[in-house]
């Protein structure tokens, strides 16, 4: 998009200049994958590309909506809010309807623009920057009395209602409560959340990107909430009650196996309950500056999502393997929900080039396709440009 003026397309497509810009950023996750969704902790950070909204009101009911990216464009009343299929404008469209039942109804139609560096499928929360920021910027058009963490949760429940993902509150959580330079540890249960300076020394964290798209809702991550579900309540009637399988430790897992007599559904729960434990020992790791063992909790986390959750693939195993045999790597495994997407790496700032060169061409050697590698600063959440 660097060589396209978008202000001066957004004339060019609705007459009229653009009034508001508004941004959100991609994400990360460090450490915690798939126990959101469990009630578990994660430690996710927002990373700087972004995906932005281009706005202005018109005085009819009608809502004119477009991607540079998709290359389409909508309209759309506010009279209709039904869901399209699988189409792009679920998103804003749900947005603008989980507002309404949330008592936020808009009364004048409006024009958005959207541009977006994160690619969609990458594992970086495409959808949940284009929610946050939909949100977020009719909030602000609109007046409502809606701070970030409503934001967030509005969202959530975009997602989970209207697009048919059952995710956690992860994603929209940081998108929307990003701080600039710190991570979150987020308790995805009770919604409580801290922050911590990010800072790795000599070290950089890399996003590895396999260009192997996924689309959750057409994946096994539905399935993979499922399991989890079936599970807990297998454990709570013949084991003990908990609220969510994060609450089991993982000395208990013995007694749960038991309670579950299934050895998929125990490496589920197995993943799960070691990962929130992980998550707890990254945090302790990262404040000590103990960076060795930041890097062997990354790699433990892959292997559990690869032998116990089976979410990897042979994309991001690929990837995590030559980042993990190169110099200076302390440690590499798979961000995101898996099915493809992306990795991240911690690698010694001295190392970093060869570790691209080498990474890049070990992976199209093998797989026949190209990866890209880059580093990005921590910026704050979703803002008004």
């Amino acid at each position: 998009m660097e060589n396209i003026d978008v202000k001066d397309v957004f004339r060019q497509l609705y007459g009229v200049p653009v009034e508001a810009i508004y941004k959100a950023p991609a994400r990360i996750n460090l450490i915690g994958e798939h126990i959101d969704y469990n009630g578990g902790l994660v430690f996710p950070s927002t990373i700087g590309i972004y995906t932005k909204c281009y706005f202005s009101k018109r005085n009819d009911r009608e809502i004119h909506l477009c991607s540079l990216n998709k290359k389409k464009a909508v309209t759309r009343t506010l009279d209709d809010l039904t869901k399209n299929g699988n189409s792009w404008e679920n998103y804003p469209i749900g947005a603008i309807w989980s507002l309404a039942r949330n008592g936020f109804k808009i009364e004048t139609g409006f024009n958005m623009l959207f541009t977006s560096e994160i690619p969609m499928g990458s594992g970086l929360s495409s959808s949940a920057a284009i929610l946050d920021l939909t949100i977020y910027a009719l909030a602000c058009e609109y007046n409502f009395d809606i701070d970030k963490k409503l934001v967030s949760l509005i969202a959530w429940e975009t997602e989970n209602k209207y697009c048919g993902l059952s995710c956690g509150i992860m994603d929209q959580a940081i998108i929307a409560l990003g701080k600039k330079n710190h991570a979150m540890l987020l308790d995805c249960y009770k919604y409580k959340y801290d922050y911590f300076p990010f800072d790795l020394g000599d070290y950089r964290l890399l996003v590895l990107k396999t260009n192997k798209p996924r689309a959750l809702t057409d994946s096994k991550y539905n399935e993979r909430v499922k399991e989890c579900d079936i599970a807990l309540d297998l454990i709570k009637e013949n084991y003990r009650n908990a609220n969510n399988l994060c609450e089991y430790k993982v000395s208990e897992m013995d007694k749960i196996k038991n309670a579950l007599n299934n050895d998929t559904l125990y490496r589920r729960v197995l993943h799960v309950v070691s990962e929130n434990q992980r998550v707890n020992n990254f945090k302790d790791a990262l404040v000590k500056g103990d960076l060795e063992l930041v890097g062997k909790l990354l790699n433990e986390s892959h292997f559990s999502l690869k032998n116990n959750y089976e979410v990897t693939g042979t994309h991001l195993d690929t990837i995590t393997e030559l980042s993990r045999s190169q110099k200076g790597c302390l440690g590499a495994r798979m961000t995101g929900a898996g099915f493809g997407g992306c990795a991240i790496a911690i690698v010694h700032k001295d190392n970093v080039e060869e570790f691209k060169k080498n990474v890049m061409k070990g992976y199209s050697n093998t797989l026949k396709i190209e990866c890209e590698i880059f580093e990005c600063e921590i910026p704050d959440g979703v803002c008004k440009e």
